[in-house]
């Protein structure tokens, strides 16, 4: 019997967990850290790379993705997440993290299990002042979030995969809502206009016709124009929100995760 190529290896194993899963009638089963490490030992692969693949896949499970229909999903995604590999304990990262958003992000905690955090945005007074006029050259991105949630896995003493699953459903829905009162605006104004237009057609029929046609197409125009605008305005959001996480992440891997001054200190100094 021939010996498989090294490269093979990963699709074999794929291919045989999936048989596994699709041909088995017993339920669920798990498998621990240790022995999963040790299956990898076995085949070749290397520990530090089994490690690191597990606490990815861990990060993963943070969030549940929320419900969305036709509408919500040609907007853009729910969640905006963002992670990457960087120096240091879960401990140490949070901890860092939790001095930085409240005084960068105005973000308030809101909970805390083991090494999973979720923010919010501040309602205070001041925190709605200061996001509205803004810091340092930048808009707040974040302060449209529903939720941001932290996860901060643990691969070895000195490494941790940081991640960061901001929702955005809040905005999302308020774009179709928009869309919706939008759309019910035109067609209201399109009924209005039908009752001289029925009127008309008992004078000059071929007029009516042309210009309820007309106002149909003004309508349907309309609506269009405001679902595309709102929807380009939600999208520019997400690339924000992604590009703000992204520099967090490039904050924390650099080691420059240190809260500078905040906005507030500087006014009242």
């Amino acid at each position: 019997m021939s010996d498989l190529p090294r490269t093979a290896l990963e699709r074999v194993l794929a291919r045989a967990a999936e048989l596994q899963t699709t041909t088995s009638t017993d339920p669920a089963e798990v498998i621990s850290e240790e022995r999963l490490v040790e299956i990898a030992r076995e085949v070749g692969l290397e520990v530090t790379h089994v490690r690191q693949a597990i606490a990815e896949e861990r990060a993963q499970l943070s969030v549940q993705t929320p419900a969305s229909g036709a509408l919500l999903a040609a907007l853009g995604p729910a969640i905006v997440s963002a992670q990457r590999t960087v120096n240091g304990t879960p401990e140490e990262i949070l901890r860092r993290l939790e001095t930085w958003l409240p005084r960068n992000e105005f973000l308030t905690p809101v909970r805390r299990a083991g090494d999973r955090m979720v923010w919010e945005p501040r309602r205070d007074p001041v925190g709605n002042v200061l996001r509205s006029i803004g810091g340092g050259g930048r808009r707040f991105d974040l302060v449209r979030l529903d939720q941001l949630v932290i996860s901060a896995t643990r691969i070895d003493d000195g490494r941790t995969v940081l991640r960061f699953d901001a929702v955005i459903d809040g905005a999302r829905r308020q774009v179709r809502t928009a869309t919706w009162i939008a759309g019910s605006v035109f067609l209201l104004l399109l009924l209005l206009m039908a009752i001289p237009m029925f009127a008309l057609t008992l004078v000059v029929p071929q007029v009516a016709a042309v210009s309820t046609a007309t106002l149909g197409l003004v309508s349907v125009a309309g609506t269009y124009l405001t679902w595309s605008g709102l929807r380009k305005g939600f999208r520019t959001l997400v690339e924000r929100v992604r590009t703000r996480l992204e520099f967090l992440l490039d904050e924390e891997q650099h080691g420059r995760l240190t809260p500078a001054p905040s906005l507030l200190d500087k006014l009242l100094k």
